[in-house]
């Protein structure tokens, strides 16, 4: 396989591309599938040097501006990592193509397939997947709280048991819920006050105006339309829009909606702190019974773990440590320290396992209080697959 030179208009706007297009250097820009819908997005990726696949040519296209050649190497692709950090970031852009872009004939389909593709990710290594939670705050707020509901969503529902198509159904919801509260949702996570009265009220009416822009949207599967509609309803009546009580709420929708709650406990917004993943679990369980199941509630406990991954943590001996795996303790997950008692930044950082007594967890830490950057890729040795350039 090697590489060919694209012009802008091989891309059709508003369909789906058939191939994954690179930069010169070999970097994903555009996965297969992906819609573009602006002709100026197209221009400027075509000038940074959009190339993509062509099996009919044995060697790089040299009329094409093909980067430079270094004497004595192999110009043929070689593999690719992509992590689930990766992949849930694609989702993430892709989404927002779907869901601001013009309408798509086949939009139930596509939304199924970003789903698919998260629980593709969980397959890989569903730790890593739980961390972008903590860890991935790029890209619009509104995109990246629908994500991380639907992956919520995967986690709960494979410990409920649902079959995959059923957590496919109730992750489409997730993608899809906030659909008619996007800019609002922005709005509110930027702005320093409280919702004014005018925006309760249009957050209060999202979930049913929601359901109409998903059946003109061309989504006919009633338990979808239900799960959205619902995803604000709680056990006590005091929910929106219609105030039901109790078991009138489908349990997919109390699973929707504690998912949706915790990520927003755990982001935060602009005049809210995020809080610590403990105090989300402690403020979730203690209002069991009002908002959702108290099995629920305890099931979202069990499932995300008390240190759940990609959490900063405290050691024992001083070492500041990212939480990477699960284990049967919740309380003595695998961590991997980044930052030593010396305060020593490690370039290679160190498992340590919270059940010995010197790595014992003694307390969460605030991302914000780490002071530098970490790479996913550096932390977790499991979720990545292999793709060709």
């Amino acid at each position: 396989m090697s590489i060919s030179k694209l012009q802008s208009n091989q891309i059709e706007l508003g369909k789906p591309i058939p191939f994954d297009a690179f930069d010169a250097t070999g970097k994903l820009l555009l996965r297969r599938g992906v819609v573009v819908d602006n002709q100026s997005q197209i221009d400027t990726l075509v000038e940074r040097g959009l190339f993509r696949d062509a099996p009919t040519s044995p060697v790089w296209d040299t009329t094409a501006e093909a980067p430079d050649r270094v004497p004595g190497t192999d110009r043929r692709p070689v593999a690719k990592k992509v992590s689930v950090f990766e992949l849930t970031w694609e989702v993430q852009q892709q989404l927002e193509s779907l869901l601001t872009g013009p309408g798509s004939a086949d939009f139930p389909q596509r939304v199924h397939a970003l789903a698919a593709r998260l629980q593709h990710g969980f397959k890989l290594d569903s730790d890593a997947m739980l961390a972008t939670i903590q860890m991935q705050h790029e890209g619009r707020y509104a995109m990246r709280r629908m994500v991380h509901g639907a992956i919520l969503i995967e986690l709960l529902m494979g410990h409920a048991g649902g079959s995959e198509l059923q957590r496919q159904t109730v992750m489409c919801a997730a993608l899809t819920m906030n659909l008619a509260m996007l800019d609002l949702q922005d709005e509110l996570f930027h702005q320093s006050s409280p919702p004014s009265d005018q925006q309760r009220l249009q957050v209060n009416e999202h979930p049913a105006k929601g359901v109409s822009m998903l059946r003109e949207l061309g989504v006919s599967d009633e338990s979808w339309l239900k799960f959205v509609e619902q995803h604000h309803e709680t056990i006590d009546g005091k929910g929106y829009p219609k105030g039901l009580v109790g078991a009138q709420i489908c349990r997919a929708a109390q699973l929707l909606s504690l998912a949706d709650r915790y990520g927003a406990m755990a982001t935060g917004r602009g005049y809210r702190a995020a809080a610590l993943p403990n105090v989300v679990l402690k403020q979730i369980f203690m209002d069991k019974d009002k908002g959702v199941d108290a099995g629920l509630a305890g099931l979202l406990v069990k499932a995300v773990g008390i240190y759940p991954p990609g959490s900063l943590v405290e050691l024992a001996n001083g070492d500041i440590a990212v939480v990477v795996k699960r284990t049967q303790s919740a309380s003595q997950p695998v961590a991997r320290c980044v930052r030593t008692y010396t305060r020593e930044i490690l370039e290679r950082p160190r498992k340590r396992l919270t059940s010995e007594a010197a790595y014992a967890i003694k307390r969460l830490v605030p991302v914000a209080d780490l002071g530098f950057t970490l790479d996913p890729a550096l932390l977790w040795d499991e979720g990545f697959e292999v793709e060709p350039i």
